[in-house]
């Protein structure tokens, strides 16, 4: 195991490395670039799950863990973990002050209304059936992904494929363009955009006729042999019947098991086959999100018999994966990297069981108690008007009017800050320039993108959350913020580190493994990993 170091430390060792690496080329002689770069992306796993679990798994989690470098202190450098926000740091190497997609999105206040981080109106709709709602692409993100690099600077352009049930998993792992992108709509059709193809292909078209998602109707989700977890979390035998009918009801329930990333996982495999991914000069790059662990955290928590098995179900879906690509690509010619957005904190209930001061604070509740401070000051009316998690946003203009009445400022931040839950209080020019002295305060201001970012940002205590669910995330707190982190394949030493890690070094090593260079960074190359990291 390597020793302990502090961010800076690893900070200042990684670019020198980076830098006489960067002399000599982007790898050894011996190490050619991967044919294909893998990233994997499980939405909400806790770095406290390999513990836990890993000594059930046998397939695609267990040869990661084994064949991989395993950074054992990676955590997300920033407080908003939600899926955005998560999804973009690992495809771009970047942190939400820089790539902008704060949270799961952001209000308006022009429009009054939320925007989700990959709302796009410059796109139009292409689905594969009928009923798609929604329009998705990448109109939000400021900075270029990985395989916006790949396809920039390799010749030929890298040829990219991104899946998730989510949009706004697929659409941040795949940047402006894409080969193959694809997602599941609110409408509960497989869908793409204009962003990425102006009609649907052929080969996804054609494995969605062949395998349904309706082929999971009536389906019984109960726990695989081998799970040492029979009995459901919220009582009685862990057993949950999809609907018979094709309705909302199944739907919701289908994105909730483990059926949903095994079809992510089939579309991934024939996209490797129907694009030839890794098989040219250059380097590819394909991209899964694994969207059903987040939806049965919230639904569970995160030590659930569900979450248990879940996880044992998505062992067997990677090493599915990674077999066909042993197959179809070569073992080591391609590169894989595994992490999560964020991870899962306790139900309140439980936490509130085992003595802990916990809770959930209702975001509704919050802004009608702010009006209720302001009208002596500013007379009735919705002053406050939104709160995204730790996000708090005020009408047009009230803001300037509060900076312009520092009585009417102290009584908002006040009356907050002894409101049940909250820790802290931040007024968004607080975080605009550092350096800041404390972890927290840099934790919020790597969060905070002026431009989206409320006028005031709200911190919640431990255990507290702005989420009216069974179990939430979005905090920094370590629950939510570590996360696994794997690297395996050509170049790569196996092992285990403690050296400090988080998701925003994954694209900066991916591309120093594949010879190109992301615009800029908030990431590390994770030199300690690299074969070739003691060269001249």
């Amino acid at each position: 195991m390597r020793p302990t170091t502090t961010r800076r430390a690893h900070r200042l060792t990684g670019l020198a490395l980076f830098c006489a690496g960067f002399a000599a080329g982007p790898v050894d002689a011996q190490t050619l670039p991967p044919s294909l770069i893998v990233v994997l992306v499980v939405d909400q796993m806790r770095a406290d799950t390999i513990e836990r679990y890993s000594d059930q798994w046998t397939s695609g989690l267990r040869r990661l863990l084994d064949e991989g470098a395993v950074f054992r202190e990676a955590k997300h450098s920033y407080f908003g973990t939600l899926t955005c926000a998560g999804h973009a740091t690992i495809a771009t190497g970047t942190v939400p002050r820089t790539h902008g997609m704060i949270l799961d999105g952001w209000w308006d206040p022009m429009a009054g209304q939320r925007v989700r981080c990959t709302a796009d109106d410059t796109v139009e709709i292409v689905a594969y059936g009928p009923g798609a709602r929604e329009r998705h692409g990448p109109a939000h993100m400021l900075v270029p992904t990985l395989a916006d690099e790949l396809r920039l600077q390799n010749d030929p352009p890298a040829q990219v494929a991104a899946f998730a049930v989510k949009a706004r998993a697929a659409v941040p792992l795949a940047g402006r363009r894409g080969d193959a992108v694809a997602w599941f709509d609110a409408g509960n059709v497989w869908t793409t955009s204009t962003a990425f193809t102006d009609a649907p292909l052929p080969f996804i078209a054609n494995y969605i006729r062949a395998q349904p998602v309706e082929d999971a109707l009536g389906l019984v989700w109960t726990p695989l042999h081998g799970s040492s977890a029979t009995t459901s979390t919220k009582g009685g035998d862990f057993a949950h019947t999809l609907a018979a009918e094709p309705g909302r009801e199944f739907y919701n329930a289908w994105r909730r098991s483990p059926w949903a990333d095994q079809y992510v996982t089939g579309l991934a495999i024939a996209s490797v086959d129907a694009l030839a991914l890794g098989a040219g000069s250059g380097t590819d790059y394909l991209a899964v999100g694994f969207s059903a662990p987040d939806y049965v955290g919230h639904d569970f928590g995160p030590h659930s018999a569900e979450v248990q098995d879940i996880y044992l179900r998505l062992d067997r879906a990677i090493g599915r994966l990674l077999d066909h690509l042993d197959r179809n690509v070569g073992h080591d010619r391609y590169v894989v990297a595994l992490s999560a957005d964020h991870g899962l904190g306790p139900t309140p209930e439980h936490a509130t069981e085992m003595g802990l001061d916990a809770g959930r604070i209702d975001r509704r509740e919050v802004i009608d108690h702010v009006n209720a401070v302001l009208e002596p000051f500013f007379g009735p009316g919705k002053h406050a008007v939104g709160m995204t998690h730790i996000e708090f946003y005020f009408a047009l203009g009230v803001y300037d009017r509060l900076l312009a009445s520092p009585e009417a400022l102290s009584a908002v931040l006040e009356a907050l800050e002894q409101y049940p839950g909250i820790h802290r209080v931040y007024r968004g020019e607080e975080l605009e320039t550092g350096p800041f002295g404390d972890r927290v305060t840099q934790q919020v201001a790597r969060s905070y993108y002026p431009e989206r970012s409320g006028d005031l940002v709200i911190i919640p205590k431990p255990y507290w959350y702005t989420w009216v669910r069974a179990a939430d995330h979005g905090t920094g707190y370590d629950y939510d913020a570590r996360v696994p982190l794997v690297i395996a394949g050509p170049g790569i030493i196996p092992g285990h580190y403690s050296t400090a890690a988080a998701p925003e070094d994954l694209a900066p090593t991916l591309a120093f493994l594949a010879g190109v260079t992301l615009a800029r960074p908030d990431g590390l190359v994770l030199t300690d990993a690299l074969s070739d990291r003691n060269r001249p």
